[in-house]
């Protein structure tokens, strides 16, 4: 009889899209088993379209619902949901976090238990990593820590293939599916298209209205190029979801009052007001500029070619994984103290390595 097999994730976007690696080894390797994840409403976009599931339960955290009395539905829904994930008889609940989670294991515990009585059913198996100091109680099967130096985010998940007689592969695939498929039709096709994606969740990642500016004007001046620009939607105010509205507002006064140009600046503003939105719109770009972050995963999970501004993280481990890049990080570990000529620099590198230089004919991208 073929696994049944349920892998757990519940942080944020990018790394729903890191474990995109895993899901497709194991259908590679299991192409009997049965394989479903359970994630947040939050970053279950990710997954729309994904082959390599047969099915996606998705439940809202009560910090995403809407007012308290969506709060208690949610959590409501939480455990319906929960009851019918332990009436389903999985044997593998895969706790798909680099982290060592009780809670977690509690889920876990209780999806795998018997739907008539007390206690789990024999057989059953919980995954997951050690914690740090290398405690693993109510783990089954556990995934080391040890050695992590030097490798990226989805080469750590990938350890939790072991257990199935999956070998570690040195590059894991990145899978993140556009439901709907294909990029659409551009009328401007002699036009490069480069995303600036101009939000970031931590302030050392952030870079200025001002030096998205001036990366407009100058690249619009090297030669014919399409800018669209994506942001966190919402108030900078809004405790629960900041977004970033009035930059994306003030970058747009900045461009349209900029000296006169010939041709003009062909800049669109793209609001996208959910994550399939952000999804299917990059999808349509040649070239991504943006942070560390979700949208840099997208662009990742896209294929897109990504100049990536780093702060404070690490690039060895959250770098974009699986695609052409470069990633720029000032001593300081602040995004705003990396230069807008070194950005020039890296998106002139990637055009060349990409072929997109000779596409369309850029000679000058990097003046």
């Amino acid at each position: 009889m073929s696994r049944r097999i349920l892998l757990l994730r519940r942080e944020n976007i990018g790394d729903l899209i890191l474990t995109t690696p895993l899901l497709h080894a194991l259908r590679v390797h299991l192409p009997a088993a049965y394989l479903v994840a359970l994630v947040n409403s939050y970053n279950a976009p990710v997954l729309a379209g994904n082959a390599d599931l047969d099915q996606v339960f998705v439940y809202t955290k009560g910090k995403h619902a809407g007012s308290f009395m969506e709060a208690i539905g949610a959590r409501v829904a939480q455990a319906r949901l929960l009851w019918r994930l332990r009436a389903m008889r999985f044997d593998d609940v895969v706790l798909a976090e680099p982290t060592y989670t009780p809670r977690n294991i509690r889920t876990a515990s209780f999806i795998l238990g018997n739907p008539l009585f007390p206690g789990r059913r024999p057989g059953t198996r919980i995954i997951g990593f050690e914690h740090d100091d290398g405690q693993s109680a109510g783990l089954d099967v556990i995934a080391s820590k040890a050695d992590m130096d030097g490798l990226h985010m989805a080469q750590i998940i990938m350890r939790l293939a072991k257990p199935f007689g999956i070998v570690e592969a040195p590059e894991p695939a990145m899978r993140c599916r556009v439901a709907g498929g294909a990029r659409a039709a551009l009328a401007d096709t002699d036009k490069l298209i480069i995303a600036l994606h101009i939000s970031a969740r931590k302030p050392s990642q952030r870079w200025t209205v001002e030096q998205f500016a001036e990366l407009a004007r100058r690249l619009h001046a090297a030669y014919r190029v399409r800018f669209r620009v994506f942001w966190s939607p919402g108030d900078e105010h809004n405790l629960l979801h900041p977004g970033d509205d009035q930059k994306a507002q003030a970058l747009q006064r900045n461009l349209q009052t900029s000296e006169q140009s010939e041709p003009p600046m062909d800049a669109e503003f793209v609001p996208t007001q959910h994550l399939p939105d952000l999804i299917a719109a990059m999808a349509n770009v040649d070239l991504v500029v943006c942070a560390d972050g979700g949208a840099m995963h997208i662009a990742a999970g896209l294929t897109k070619p990504i100049v990536a501004l780093f702060g404070d993280s690490d690039p060895v481990r959250w770098r974009p994984w699986g695609v052409l890049n470069r990633v720029l990080q000032a001593p300081s570990r602040e995004a705003a103290d990396i230069t807008v000529t070194q950005v020039l620099a890296a998106v002139a590198e990637i055009a060349t390595e990409s072929g997109i230089a000779t596409r369309f004919g850029l000679l000058s991208v990097g003046r």
